[in-house]
């Protein structure tokens, strides 16, 4: 996992580093590089992984999402260029710094294997999000928008941290990779019916 993470955090040296005529092809081309080592993942077809430690993997479920993280954001580095014409250079990189934040804070969203790391870094998501809708955003709405977002966002899954707090407490464990040793099988009980529903419904 971390042969994505890390070539994703030189992303943003390299965006301050580079001179601004060159700004965003380092980055873009760099950002593709990435994308296609990201390929690898497309044959995993099990949970053993390669990259296995108690923190950051891969498996089935989250190999395609990071592969489609990874393509996105030099697509979206394509998209922009043109409407970012017209910004200064310090705008241009803070925004190209978003963007590859978002992209390393979504890999590691998707590889986590602890569950309230994964909270965590699923809501850091929302900081570079919301900067970018509300600087950069099209419409004369986009302050009401980004505020928007943020509060049905935290009020949509505070739901999910009470149950993560509550499965933390019942099984002592959140990690991934533990859950098979300490598993207990709940009862079919109302309780354990709305734990379900909050978990699904953040």
């Amino acid at each position: 996992m971390l042969k994505i993470i890390f070539p994703s955090i030189m992303l943003l040296p390299l965006t301050w580093l580079s001179n601004n005529k060159n700004v965003w092809t380092n980055v873009t081309s760099n950002s593709f590089m990435i994308s296609m080592l990201s390929t690898i993942f497309l044959w995993q077809n099990d949970m053993n992984t390669p990259n296995l430690s108690l923190l950051f993997s891969t498996d089935p479920l989250s190999s395609p999402l990071i592969i489609l993280t990874t393509w996105l954001l030099p697509l979206m580095l394509l998209a922009s260029q043109n409407r970012m014409k017209k910004e200064t250079e310090q705008n241009k990189k803070t925004y190209i710094s978003m963007l590859v934040l978002l992209q390393i804070l979504l890999v590691m969203t998707f590889s986590a294997n602890e569950l309230i790391m994964f909270y965590i870094l699923f809501e850091a998501t929302l900081i570079p999000t919301l900067i970018i809708i509300t600087r950069w955003g099209n419409q004369t709405e986009r302050l009401n928008a980004g505020l928007y977002f943020l509060f049905y966002t935290l009020i949509g899954s505070i739901p999910l941290l009470i149950a993560l707090i509550y499965i933390q407490n019942l099984t002592g464990t959140l990690n991934f990779l533990l859950f098979p040793i300490t598993f207990t099988p709940l009862n079919q009980t109302w309780s354990n019916n709305i734990l379900w529903l909050a978990c699904v419904m953040a």
